[in-house]
This record gives C-alpha cells, structure tokens and sequence, in this order.
C-alpha cells in the first residue's frame, strides 16, 4: 500500500501524549503512517506526492471552537474601524467606500470606543457629515451597540419608542442602539441578506481560514442580536465546504433543534452581556460606573427550567457567560439539572467564562463542563490600561485565568470569536502563553491543545481530529518553524506553509 501523500523532515507533534514523529503518511484521507528516520521509504509509490517540511513543526489542523461563520464572511466587505482614533478617521474610511461601492449601504464593524479620542460613539449628527445620501449602520466590537446616520434611521424603520433607543433632551433619537433597539435592528438587517450573499461570502472566506491553519470551525449562528437564516444556511449547506463546521443553533427551541436532528444547543445562548457594554453580570459594581453590575436575562428559575429540558432531551448545551454572577447562575442550573436527572457525559460547555473564580472553576471540572475560552480577549483588553481595567479596576487581573482553570482539570477548548476578534489561531494561542498576568499563563503545548485535541473532545469528534494518529482523518498542518524552539513572544508571527484537509492538499505555499 502506497501513500498518496508524505511528509517528512519534520517535528510532527502528535498532540497525543507529547509524542513526537520526523513523518507522516496519508493515504485515502486517512493517517497510514507515522515514524522516524527513512521508514517511510516502504510506503513511496510513483504518485506519492512528498512534502519536505524541512524541520518544521507538523500540528493536526485547527479547530476554532467559537466562530460565527455568516458574521465573519458578511464583515468581510465591510469596513473595518477597529484601528480608527476619531471621527475623522471613521469619516475618511466610510468615504472610501462610499466611493468604492456608489449607491450602496454602508456597514462598519469592529468600532471600539475606549479607542476613540473623546470614548463616545459617533451619533448620527457626525455620521451625516460623512454622508446623507445612503444608509450607514456602524457596529460595535461586541456587537452591542448599532449606530446609524439620518438616512438609515428612516432606512431601517426600526419604532422610535423601541426600547434601548438612545434620545437626546428634545425626545429625537440620537442614532445609537442599544439593547433590545440594537437586538431589533441587527436582526432585521440581517434577515434581509439573500442567501446568494451568504454563499458567496463564505466561499470566499474559506481559503483564508485554510490559509491560517483553521479545518473545523465550531458555527456559531442564529438567535438573539443574529438572524436564524444564518443558522439555517449552514444547517442546509454544511457539506458544501472544504473545512467541516459543526452548527450550534443559538436558540432555546428545543423542537426545532430536534427536528434537524441536531446534538447540541446553543453557543452565544446569552446569559449575561459584555464587559466593553457594562452588561457583563458581575457581584462587584463597575470601577467606572458605580452602582452598575450588569445584567443578567434569565431568572435562576427559567434557566434552570431549560437546563434540565436539554438534559433530558440529551443535548449538548453551551451557554454564554462573562461575568462571575452569570457563571454563578450556570453552575446553578447544572446543578440543579444534573441532580434532578442524574444525566452526565453531554460535555455541556460554557463560552467565554472571563470571569471565573476558584470555587467556581472546581464545581464546573465537578459538572464536568468544558471551558470554551477566547484568549485572543487578552491581548485586545487584559493588562494595566486597557479595558478590563478601566471596567473591573482591581479586579482586572482576574480575567481569563487559564493556569488556575487547567490546573483544576477542567478542559479548555480555544476559539476566536471572530470576528471580534482576528480568527488567525496564533494570535490566540500567544495570547494564551503570554497572558499580561504571568500567573495565568499556560505551556505552549497546552495552548496548542486548546484549538486541537481539547477542541475535538469538546465536539465529541476525539476518535476522528484533534490528534496525528494512524486512523484519523488527515487534518495536517505545516509550519514555517519549529515553534516549540522558538521566542514564545514570537508565536503569533507563525506562518501555514501547508493545510490538507481530509487528505487533500488546500492550501499550498510550500
């Protein structure tokens, strides 16, 4: 038996159990073959294709555990406003695109407004000094707050006595939506996209995640803030790609997750909000906003309530908490769901999970819920300055503690959240290792493991990805270093020469 593929000269890290191979062999989309030296000689056909990796690091492909896949390919083509400073700068970039696209809506995305000069968002006074002439609707990076120019106010026909429509002292709304006004907004804009410009988009975002690395994502679609027309797209298309995605609906219909047959539920399935908006639940007030924590959606009775029905219908459930109040709510309904029913093994998961304390963390490893964690939030947010500190003042440093959490035995899997964030996994995992608190950080390896082995066992898919062994789909990366030799500071300047699929070379600059 012959391989159709061979990689050879390398550091092939298996992920499984730190062994180490110098190649690898793949044959019918399968792994055939592992070893050192010149084994592989035996396996050498005429139409073997060998790749020299030169030294380099092998890793089992990506999987990026939170990912919201329509959002990402839809803000592909919008602009990004994730850099600007000031008004100005907003204004220059929605001219550029004006001018590029005439005649069409604008949508800026990515704005954050701790970077803004005077930390306030644009109002649709400003905005109609960029233009009048076509709606422009701007987004938050959390995705928590939409800001729309005159023209679009009227565009969009959202009702002016919606709540979390910003009004200024004469009673007219300002443009700003928050809450349920921006939830109503978001989901009517998106409910209007054909889903030509769904398929087109995401055709042309998968070589991009190909060329990152990334061969499972973990679709995160539909719900509250998002529309159910995306989750159905990827319900209905899932097949059609070259990289697998594995859906989670963020509804609470259970009838419905079950008419598609589906193993799980959930995703960004709200309990809290975010910190950037103060919505995050915390059992602190606001270091700058006395008299704020939060909030959270549920009753501890209604969640509890749906918790057990997911238990008991056997559905893998992700919920979505940031602060500790709502990771205190979540515990509770686990609790409360796994007594009741006696139900284990669904690997519920929990997103986000900033802002969990010790005791939290042993009860959730006690439940044996999975940690699905964003550590690239570090890097835009963590450390002395920036938004965790201005949020959570001496409380700033309790973010995202994955030393303490691995260390309790609770699994942690690794996603982007793009794209509020880059989804490049490498940004990621150097976030991890170089956590602005040293006593957080984690081992390169155990970075690693987050988006590979950990991302697997958090899908069920262990038995098929997440590892090199013989058997296993051949989700093969190659690396342009040896990245366990390197400057860990340097990690996120790692490149993908190579990315086979299911044994199919996809992406290729070798």
């Amino acid at each position: 038996m012959y391989a159709d593929i061979i990689i050879k000269n390398s550091k092939c890290m298996t992920m499984k159990e730190k062994q180490v191979f110098e190649w690898l062999a793949i044959r019918d989309g399968k792994i055939i073959g592992l070893g050192d030296g010149e084994k592989y000689y035996s396996l050498l056909g005429e139409c073997s294709i060998v790749l020299d990796a030169k030294g380099n690091t092998v890793l089992p492909g990506f999987i990026d555990s939170h990912f919201h896949l329509v959002q990402t390919a839809l803000n592909e083509e919008s602009v990004n406003l994730h850099d600007v400073s000031s008004f100005d700068e907003i204004g220059e970039k929605i001219q550029k695109m004006e001018q590029k696209k005439p005649g069409d809506a604008i949508v800026g995305v990515r704005l954050e407004k701790e970077h803004l000069q005077g930390k306030q968002f644009p109002s649709r006074e400003i905005l109609d000094r960029f233009s009048k002439e076509v709606p422009i609707w701007i987004n938050s990076l959390d995705y928590q707050v939409s800001m729309l120019n005159t023209y679009g106010l009227l565009y969009y026909k959202i009702p002016f006595r919606t709540e979390g429509i910003e009004l200024d002292s004469n009673g007219v709304p300002t443009g700003i939506f928050r809450g349920k006004a921006n939830a109503a907004l978001r989901t009517n804009i998106l409910n209007h996209y054909p889903d030509k410009k769904r398929e087109q988009n995401i055709q042309k975002l998968i070589p991009k995640l190909l060329q990152v690395g990334i061969t499972t994502i973990n679709a995160m679609e539909g719900g509250y803030m998002y529309s159910d027309k995306d989750a159905n797209f990827v319900y209905e298309h899932v097949e059609d790609y070259n990289i697998d995605m594995v859906l989670f609906y963020q509804c609470m219909d259970i009838e419905a997750v079950g008419e598609k047959n589906l193993k799980r539920i959930g995703g960004s399935l709200y309990i809290d909000g975010t910190m950037g908006a103060r919505t995050a639940a915390l059992t602190f007030e606001y270091a700058d906003a006395p008299g704020e924590m939060g909030r959270l959606v549920f009753s501890q009775q209604e969640l509890n309530e749906f918790v057990e029905k997911c238990y008991l219908e056997k559905l893998q459930l992700s919920l979505y908490t940031i602060g500790d109040r709502a990771i205190e709510m979540a515990l509770r309904a686990h609790e409360y769901a796994s007594f009741r029913t006696g139900i284990r093994g669904l690997r519920h998961r929990m997103e986000h999970v900033e802002l969990a304390n010790l005791k939290q963390i042993r009860r959730a490893n006690k439940l044996g819920i999975i940690f699905s964690m964003n550590p690239t939030y570090e890097r835009y947010w963590g450390g002395p300055n920036k938004m965790y500190f201005q949020r959570l003042g001496k409380y700033f440093n309790q973010t995202n503690k994955f030393r303490e959490i691995i260390d309790a035995g609770v699994i942690v899997c690794g996603g982007s959240d793009s794209d509020v964030c880059e989804y490049n996994p490498f940004i990621g995992i150097h976030s991890a290792v170089n956590h602005p608190v040293r006593s957080h950080r984690i081992s390169l390896y155990e970075a690693i493991q987050m988006y590979t082995s950990n991302a697997a066992f958090a899908i069920f898919e262990e038995k098929n990805k997440g590892s090199l062994e013989i058997g296993k789909l051949a989700d093969v990366i190659i690396l342009d270093r040896e990245i366990f030799s390197m400057d860990e500071r340097e990690i996120d300047k790692t490149r993908v020469l190579c990315t086979i699929k299911s044994g199919k070379i996809l992406h290729n600059e070798m």
